[in-house]
């Protein structure tokens, strides 16, 4: 069979997506043509995904033609803002392009109604996701174990992984530390914000530093470790800087020196 060129697949692709995005509600249909191109032209869709790509997956999603067109159809479907509709959108493309190849290499077969069945399943499981309380794993310390409470050593333990901070009316929390987005030195106080709320840690940021810097946190400036987990995009600022868009929507920055280390940080954990 002669191999068709990347335009020429794209022009097919392109159809299969305008069928899907017509269909109600669109963003199912789009996900299922994804899932149908796959397996009625497996050629054509090695062609488009198969084989190195010298750009990040936010810069792909960017440059898909139904990214802009089905965005709006995602928010009102499901009352999302626009960042949660793209983080849905990137999570849910992730999952179906995951699917399609596993139909291309022949790994296994799947009925059009078992897509859709598959789809909707995830799609909830993604939707509960994003609307679920923002720091639902955050508990109160009862009042008569705080006396047991040690250094910051004895917060993050083996499975645990807490530690624990203060709420504005100094009520005492262990927050898991997967909440975390970052920690900030605002003067002589260390800051842990999370999606919903902001906790004050009393310990300086460079011991804050030596106990989670095995757990996905960075530094990222003299006054900034992120959780590498939560970072949605990286792009250039001024003065060799980095900004750093979260999954909360915040946009925070890093520091030149310490770019190249984040950086390979990032690649480290996507690997």
């Amino acid at each position: 069979m002669e191999k068709v060129s990347e335009n020429e697949a794209r022009k097919v692709y392109e159809k299969y997506i305008e069928e899907g995005l017509s269909m109600f509600p669109p963003f199912k249909g789009y996900g299922c043509k994804i899932v149908q191109f796959s397996m009625d032209e497996p050629e054509m869709y090695k062609t488009l995904f198969f084989g190195k790509k010298d750009i990040s997956y936010e810069q792909y999603l960017e440059d898909q033609m139904e990214w802009k067109k089905i965005l709006p159809s995602v928010q009102s479907s499901f009352g999302l803002s626009e960042r949660e509709a793209k983080v849905l959108f990137r999570d849910m493309t992730i999952y179906l392009h995951g699917l399609a190849s596993l139909f291309v290499n022949g790994a296994c077969v799947m009925s059009e109604a078992e897509v859709s069945a598959h789809f909707g399943n995830v799609c909830r499981g993604l939707l509960m996701a994003i609307k679920s309380p923002k720091d639902e794993r955050i508990k109160i310390i009862p009042s008569q174990t705080e006396t047991q409470l040690g250094n910051i050593d004895d917060y993050i333990k083996g499975k645990k992984n807490v530690i624990v901070g203060y709420g504005p009316s100094k009520e005492k929390y262990q927050i898991h530390l997967d909440a975390i987005l970052y920690f900030e030195a605002v003067g002589e106080n260390v800051l842990a914000y999370t999606k919903a709320n902001v906790y004050e840690i009393k310990h300086r940021l460079y011991k804050i530093e030596d106990v989670v810097k095995n757990m996905e946190f960075i530094r990222i400036s003299k006054s900034l470790l992120v959780n590498i987990k939560k970072i949605i995009a990286i792009s250039s600022a001024e003065g060799g800087r980095k900004s750093i868009l979260l999954d909360n929507g915040e946009n925070i920055l890093a520091s030149r020196m310490y770019v190249k280390e984040l950086m390979l940080q990032m690649k480290e954990s996507e690997e």
